[in-house]
């Protein structure tokens, strides 16, 4: 009798070790679930701000903006935003929040907004708000900024290479305003003529295959000839189009280096003043 109590005690007590090991089991397992569930959901709150460099565009709300510099003075910053893709109401003039950390609420910082153009603003605050190297930056309507609190509404700017000028001034925004027309207007240049050399590329292949079409043409007879005559005026009606893209890209070259050329005399004439 005692020994088959003895056997049970024991029996009693491994089924209570192995029950102890499942419910450790279960317990890493819930809190491993848990860490997880805390990556998807608050990790990319984190982790979204793709910090954003000179010359970079960054989406806020329906509009594009393209980040156009830094400069200094002794005693402020300016940061410059070119708007590239601009639905901002008149309205409902656009504000700024500025912050340290993306996990802040309303501005660290006292900051100046003011729209030098339709499509360019100034953020102005003071230098040592920059001291860091980066921002994080929220631009939108009074309605838009209303209770921002989540690290997926800014942008995180880089600002470790500001520009050191004498004074912020009038002058100086327009210099960088000009500034960021004339290397965007450079980049199109550069664009449209890699595209006339492509166009031009396409219409040799189109002139080439016409004449091999033609060719073909001669030897055949009947419903083959007729099929290849038929692809030979769809080619040329190709090679049509072709010389038409190949015009209207040389006209839009013209214009963007005209327009180049009035950008930067421009932005000489307040680079020496």
């Amino acid at each position: 009798m005692n020994i088959k109590m003895m056997n049970q005690g024991i029996h009693f007590q491994d089924k209570n070790k192995y029950s102890l090991r499942y419910v450790k089991l279960l317990g890493i397992l819930l809190a491993a679930f848990s860490l997880l569930i805390f990556a998807i959901v608050l990790w990319p709150r984190q982790t979204d701000n793709k910090q954003i460099s000179l010359g970079q565009t960054f989406d806020q709300g329906n509009n594009q903006f393209q980040f156009a510099g830094v400069d200094t003075d002794k005693q402020n910053a300016a940061m410059y935003f070119y708007v590239t893709k601009n639905t901002i109401d008149p309205l409902a003039p656009l504000t700024t929040v500025v912050v340290t950390k993306k996990t802040h609420s309303g501005n660290d910082f006292h900051t100046q907004l003011k729209q030098i153009a339709d499509d360019y603003y100034v953020v102005k605050l003071k230098k040592s708000a920059i001291s860091n190297g980066r921002l994080f930056v929220k631009l939108g309507s009074g309605k838009d900024l209303s209770g921002v609190t989540s690290a997926i509404d800014f942008v995180l700017l880089d600002l470790r290479h500001p520009t050191k000028v004498t004074s912020l001034t009038e002058g100086v925004y327009l210099k960088n305003y000009l500034k960021i027309l004339r290397s965007n207007t450079t980049d199109r240049v550069a664009s449209l003529e890699k595209k006339l050399v492509q166009y031009n590329h396409y219409l040799q292949i189109l002139k080439t295959s016409l004449a091999r079409q033609k060719d073909t043409a001669n030897l055949q007879v009947g419903k083959q000839k007729r099929a290849t005559e038929q692809r030979m005026t769809q080619t040329e009606t190709n090679i049509q189009d072709k010389k038409q893209d190949i015009s209207d890209t040389q006209s839009a070259i013209k214009v963007a280096q005209n327009n180049l050329q009035s950008y930067e005399k421009r932005y000489q004439h307040y680079a020496h003043h």
